[in-house]
């Protein structure tokens, strides 16, 4: 369907000229022409019914184009604008010796100007520049011209109107064909653009109107312009009201929000609660800028309700893959000093985005406290991702580092798998056990912390990751070094940071509050009341922990079980660390904790009270050991 347009033409030579254009291109153009002769306002009258069935621009020339323009600000209003070869041909048509004058706009005058450097033109010795809005001043530059002795006027049809009242000969200076016919073009092409925005604004408007949060738009003066069909499904009242109804209403709910504070950028924290009757909503704001200055304000609401409902939803589906993690700071509990040290360290290094290497002993709470640096940093929205490099194969861990394609190998998944690398990217991988990865595979993992890209098993293209890389051991990794079993450079790669988990016996003071904490844990779980003795609290402190609080959990879990009674008694206690405590300083951490307390110069007696067996059971252990 051809798009429709208007042809005003303050001049029948203009309208015949357009009828010509229209005769000769014939199919070529794309549009339908309707031509209304009439000038300035006439023409605005004349143009209307036309107008009002529907164009989908006009056309027009000079003044006539400029009132057209205001009287229909809404439709494209496009000028014929006057070239230098149709000023050359009104010019040459005046008889030689004339006085002539030039009345029109500045750009047509300074077409003139500059052709007249370039030609031997006819002198214009009289000229007068009329800008848009200075139309009923027309009359009185050709009283002007009068006086100054002009003999022909060239101008628009204006000119010629108010020179036939005073007496003077006028041209009416026309439009040729070509500059008409690149007028209708421009106009095609700027209905083209116009359809294109339409359409495109069509989209958006969808897709705002369809959203699942309730957006409205402000002005700089607060006042409410614009709202989407969804923020109305919040407030069912408002659905049969009228447009200036529910613009009060919408107005009403949110004089209650910070909207006058956005505007004047007196609010730091563009998010709030709005509550409204018995419901609360999530409200944030979003100002628009223009050049530097705030022009409005656009809200964005969301029942508070089913925002929740979304978060727990995709929380759970995120731990449903094990990629949340679950521990914060405040999980690590203990008041010594070393607690309070490495809480301190953990929160510091959070803010940044460096590797972590973990170090301490099994049971001190390696991973928990990965946890807790990735829930303190801004990645904690993002993935935590956790593997075991002891639990796996050479093999089997590379693919599940890296990922596979499909065909990689007999019995891999169809249409491969993505590694635990892209599983975390955006969050944080933990790398536990790191000391015992396989020493080919080390260099692989170089590579990946030096590019930041994955390359799948049986791939042939790299893969960009965002991750951060927290890794732990409870090895020596500069022995493992020194016997070639660990990388020097993969080493100080993960080196860069670095927290030592304290063992239990480095912070006694805190095994009293751990072991209540965990009693108390275990009376909800098993549905019991029991309660330690005093003594039973001062004899845990005394013992080894070799398997640091996790083997303190163990041993609070398995007293709950096997013993009567609401108290925990320090015989009770006794007897079932009795085998903990035997197999303690009977391992090899057991015997290496003994040699520790022999050369800080503790006496075998002492020992024993520290590890909570005889002296001679202790003397028969260090001599079988020997």
């Amino acid at each position: 369907m051809k798009s429709k347009i208007c042809l005003v033409a303050p001049h029948k030579d203009i309208a015949n000229a357009v009828r010509d254009v229209i005769q000769e291109q014939g199919e070529a153009l794309l549009c339908d022409i309707t031509i209304v002769e009439g000038d300035m306002e006439n023409g605005v009258r004349l143009s209307k019914p036309t107008v009002e069935k529907g164009v989908d621009a006009i056309i027009s020339r000079g003044g006539t184009a400029h009132v057209l323009a205001e009287a229909y600000p809404r439709i494209p209003v496009i000028e014929i604008q006057v070239d230098a070869l149709d000023i050359l041909k009104t010019i040459r048509s005046i008889p030689s010796g004339k006085h002539i004058g030039f009345i029109s706009y500045s750009n047509v005058i300074y077409q003139y100007q500059a052709m007249a450097e370039v030609l031997d033109n006819h002198p214009i010795t009289y000229f007068h520049f009329v800008t848009q809005g200075e139309e009923p001043l027309i009359e009185h530059y050709v009283q002007e011209a009068k006086e100054a002795g002009v003999d022909i006027l060239i101008g628009g049809a204006h000119v010629q109107t108010y020179a036939k009242r005073q007496g003077i000969k006028s041209i009416f200076l026309l439009a040729g064909k070509d500059t008409i016919l690149k007028a209708i073009r421009e106009a095609e092409a700027s209905i083209q653009v116009r359809k294109k925005e339409r359409e495109s604004l069509k989209v958006v408007n969808d897709i705002v109107d369809h959203a699942f949060i309730g957006i409205a738009v402000f002005d700089k003066h607060a006042h409410l312009q614009k709202w989407n069909t969804t923020l109305l499904t919040f407030f069912p009242q408002l659905v049969s009201k009228n447009t200036e109804q529910v613009k009060e209403a919408l107005y009403d709910i949110f004089s209650g929000s910070q909207l006058l504070a956005v505007l004047k950028r007196q609010s730091p924290d563009l998010g709030e609660i709005l509550h409204i009757e018995k419901q609360s909503y999530a409200l944030r704001w979003h100002r628009i800028i223009e050049k530097g200055r705030i022009v409005g304000a656009i809200a964005f609401l969301q029942e508070a309700n089913q925002l929740q409902s979304y978060v727990r939803s995709v929380r759970r589906k995120l731990q449903e893959k094990g990629l949340v993690a679950q521990y914060t700071i405040d999980d690590i509990i203990g008041n010594s000093l070393a607690v309070r040290k490495v809480k301190k360290e953990a929160e510091k290094y959070a803010a940044t985005s460096s590797t972590v290497l973990i170090t301490g002993e099994s049971g001190t709470g390696k991973e928990m406290m990965a946890q807790a640096i990735h829930n303190l940093s801004k990645r904690r929205k993002g993935p935590f991702v956790a593997i075991n490099c002891s639990a796996f194969t050479e093999s089997l861990l590379e693919s599940e580092l890296f990922g596979y394609e499909d065909g990689a190998f007999t019995g891999g998944i169809r249409g491969g798998k993505a590694g635990v690398f892209e599983l975390a990217d955006g969050g944080t991988l933990f790398l536990d056990e790191i000391g015992d990865m396989p020493y080919i595979l080390q260099n692989r993992l170089l590579r990946v912390l030096q590019e930041h890209v994955v390359m799948r098993v049986g791939g042939s293209k790299v893969i960009p990751v965002d991750v951060r890389i927290i890794a732990a051991t409870n090895q020596d990794l500069k022995q493992a070094i020194e016997a070639n079993q660990f990388r020097l450079d993969l080493f100080f790669r993960l080196d860069v940071l670095r927290i030592r988990m304290p063992a239990l016996r480095e912070r006694t003071s805190d095994i009293p509050l751990l072991a209540n904490i965990f009693l108390v844990k275990m009376n909800q779980r098993y549905k019991t009341k029991k309660s330690f003795a005093p003594d039973v609290l001062r004899y845990l402190a005394q013992l080894p922990w070799i398997g640091n609080v996790r083997q303190l959990r163990n041993i609070v879990e398995r007293v709950v079980l096997m013993t009567e009674g609401y108290t925990i008694t320090l015989n009770q206690i006794r007897q079932v660390t009795a085998d903990d405590i035997t197999e303690s300083v009977n391992d090899e951490e057991g015997q290496n904790q003994i040699e520790r307390l022999l050369q800080e110069g503790k006496n075998y007696s002492e020992i024993a009270r520290i590890l909570g067996v005889s002296r001679s059971t202790l003397w028969r252990m260090r001599k079988r050991s020997n």
